[in-house]
């Protein structure tokens, strides 16, 4: 099976922008050469930890998204380490409401692990057709069944 990988193109936009903002911010604050001329070591310090932080803000943002492929679910997020949900160890698939978005309900798949307390909402794949996101539940559930192939 080929992995499939779903990504949020608007969120993606803004974070990389965001990102690349920070790390021009740090990039600008050697620009003057006053902070390195003068071994100001707290400047550029602060100055590599900008540069830094933004370019691994950038990583993070490309790498934002779902991949569903046949060890599993990969939930990779902007602020935590990616999670793995392999397929033996899913309860069921479910569209559930996550959230609201211009007044209008926001509906995506959510996997079951054990407990409500497990369930793990895939927001990546989220629609405001309800229809759409039962259609990627059935795809998901049968994956996990083993029976289907998106």
């Amino acid at each position: 099976m080929r992995p499939i990988v779903v990504r949020p193109r608007l969120q993606i936009t803004v974070l990389v922008v965001l990102s690349a903002a920070w790390a021009l911010l740090g990039v600008t604050y050697f620009t003057a050469g006053d902070v390195v001329a003068e071994s100001d070591w707290f400047g550029i310090v602060l100055g590599s930890l900008l540069v830094a932080s933004g370019m691994a803000g950038v990583w993070r943002a490309l790498r934002l998204g779902v991949v569903v492929d046949a060890a599993g679910v990969r939930v990779r997020s902007f602020d935590s380490r990616d999670r793995v949900i392999p397929w033996n160890s899913l309860q069921s698939v479910d569209c559930m409401q996550v959230g609201v978005r211009a007044g209008m309900p926001l509906y995506a798949p959510v996997l079951h692990l054990g407990s409500d307390v497990d369930a793990v909402p895939l927001s990546a794949l989220g629609s405001y057709s309800r229809q759409d996101v039962e259609r990627k539940v059935e795809e998901l559930q049968g994956l996990a069944d083993g029976t289907g192939h998106p």
